[in-house]
């Protein structure tokens, strides 16, 4: 069974795919810290941000309903700390109970800031397949535990998944319906199975692994060149982002 949920349009053909993985690696990490770095309040700069972005996912040219679809998984979470920002500072002491108009520009700063780092993020992982994303971050000195470690939980999260399908169907089969009674049991009952059911499967794996000489880390699978497309995205996107942080951030800070 075929899982894509992470590179889902990573076959794509467009300019920011063709990109080195470092480069996309370095770029959208420094963006997402200069997101981050606007003061809090701060709107106009990261309304210039998202023109960046904007303009990033156009190039990329990726499904929009895909992308609302990313962040709208994490906008529980994104509008409940944004909203929870005023208590938080009263509860340690920053500061008093802050007017209301201060309090919504900090919470929508917060929200902003953050689906700009998910749009970010989603970018990067839907341009690049996931295993050369790790190899790239090898390449740019990340210790390789940490890379075979998050490829081999990639990897197994489909374990999980084809055994909840497998166990949804066995149910299904033996009691059409909705269910009625003793839920927490069968679901119970259920969840233990999945998880034994991965657990051997996964020894099966690994030995087969073994058996194909895998000695803890994977093959490079992509040979990576830094082209001229590499360095004109690069000079561009150093150029956006400084003209956005250095005149509408840190130039009103110093005018003021």
């Amino acid at each position: 069974m075929k899982h894509d949920f992470i590179d889902r349009y990573s076959k794509l053909n467009s300019p920011i795919h063709r990109l080195d993985p470092r480069t996309k690696l370095l770029a959208f990490f420094l963006g997402i810290l200069l997101v981050v770095s606007v003061p809090r309040g701060e709107l106009l700069p990261l309304a210039a941000d998202y023109a960046l972005i904007a303009g990033v996912i156009l190039a990329a040219r990726l499904p929009l309903a895909f992308i609302a679809q990313r962040c709208l998984l994490a906008a529980p979470f994104i509008l409940f700390s944004a909203v929870l920002l005023p208590l938080s500072l009263v509860v340690s002491g920053e500061s008093a109970w802050p007017p209301p108009a201060t309090a919504t520009l900090a919470a929508a700063s917060i929200a902003l800031k953050a689906f700009a780092a998910i749009l970010l993020m989603t970018v990067l992982t839907s341009t690049e397949k996931f295993h050369n994303l790790l190899a790239a971050l090898n390449r740019l000195r990340l210790p390789r535990i940490i890379g075979t470690i998050s490829l081999l939980m990639y990897h197994y999260i489909f374990v999980f998944i084809d055994e909840l399908h497998k166990t949804r169907r066995a149910r299904e089969s033996r009691t059409p319906g909705r269910l009625r009674i003793n839920r927490f049991m069968v679901f119970g009952n259920q969840a233990a199975t999945i998880f034994l059911r991965s657990w051997n499967r996964a020894y099966v794996l690994h030995a087969a692994m073994l058996s194909r000489g895998f000695t803890g880390q994977f093959p490079a699978w992509k040979e990576f060149h830094f082209s001229r497309s590499d360095a004109l995205f690069s000079l561009l996107w150093l150029l956006g982002w400084t003209a956005v942080h250095g005149v509408l951030v840190y130039g009103r800070v110093t005018l003021s």
